[in-house]
């Protein structure tokens, strides 16, 4: 084996330089022997081998895949700008105090013009309502009024005629009684001619229609219903004719030219 030599090394090399040098022929040196003698030892021992072909794979070699790259850093916000603090403008100041003022005056003014109209409305409403009460109370008493008016009416159209009807009867029976005196004053008249018959049994009945003229002179005396005694009946129609004229009514509208007589002897 040789040894390396401890030479010093030459001027002007440093030395840890000539030391690593040195260290690496050795090495080199120290390794060739060691395959040679290892070749040496094989080829003796062993009988020369049989050529045996091969075919060699080689595994591709992957190819190192690059380390990953670091993820970006963040970009640091860069600090915020600190200005400096503004002066108010003392004009704009001014204007915006003066614009809030006219909105304010705006917004009250709309206020007071929306309470006035509410207002004007309310008191349209109450007005309107006063005015459809005065109506319906105006309708109300005139239709009572109508009403009353008519109810006087149909009272005093009843009064009236009820006063005309008693009117009415009154001349009726006034017209009567004057028809009634005049009959009976023809009827006393006739009696006071009659002369009856002797021996007349009960009270017989003789109808007679008499008929005359406006001066009351009798132009017939017709006998309508007999008493049954030819006597008597005889003795009323002599009384008749001899009372003609007969007396005349009170009023000329009594006048009736045919008048319809019952003569009984005890009447």
């Amino acid at each position: 084996m040789i040894m390396p030599s401890h030479e010093s090394p030459p001027s002007g090399v440093p030395r840890h330089r000539a030391d690593f040098w040195r260290a690496l022929v050795f090495a080199i040196v120290a390794n060739l022997i060691f395959l040679g003698l290892l070749v040496f030892s094989v080829s003796w021992r062993n009988p020369p081998p049989v050529p045996i072909t091969a075919e060699l794979y080689t595994p591709p070699i992957p190819t190192p895949r690059p380390p990953p790259e670091p993820p970006p850093k963040k970009p640091t916000p860069p600090p915020p700008e600190i200005k400096p603090p503004e002066q108010p403008d003392p004009e704009i100041a001014l204007r915006k105090k003066r614009e809030e003022e006219r909105r304010k005056q705006e917004a009250e003014e709309a206020a007071r013009k929306k309470r006035e109209a509410e207002e004007k409305a309310r008191q349209e409403k109450l007005e309107k309502e006063r005015i459809e009460k005065e109506k319906v109370a105006r309708e109300k008493a005139e239709r009572e009024r109508l009403e009353a008016e008519e109810k006087a009416r149909e009272e005093a159209a009843q009064r009236e005629a009820e006063l005309q009807k008693m009117l009415e009867q009154a001349k009726r029976d006034e017209w009567q009684a004057a028809l009634d005196r005049w009959t009976q004053s023809i009827r006393i008249k006739v009696k006071g001619n009659l002369v009856l018959p002797p021996n007349i049994a009960g009270n017989p009945e003789a109808i007679f229609q008499i008929v005359q003229l406006p001066t009351g002179d009798v132009i017939d005396a017709k006998l309508q219903k007999s008493s049954g005694n030819a006597a008597y009946d005889d003795a009323v129609y002599r009384a008749i004719m001899k009372s003609s004229p007969l007396p005349k009514p009170e009023r000329t509208d009594l006048f009736r030219r045919e008048l319809r007589f019952v003569f009984r002897p005890k009447d």
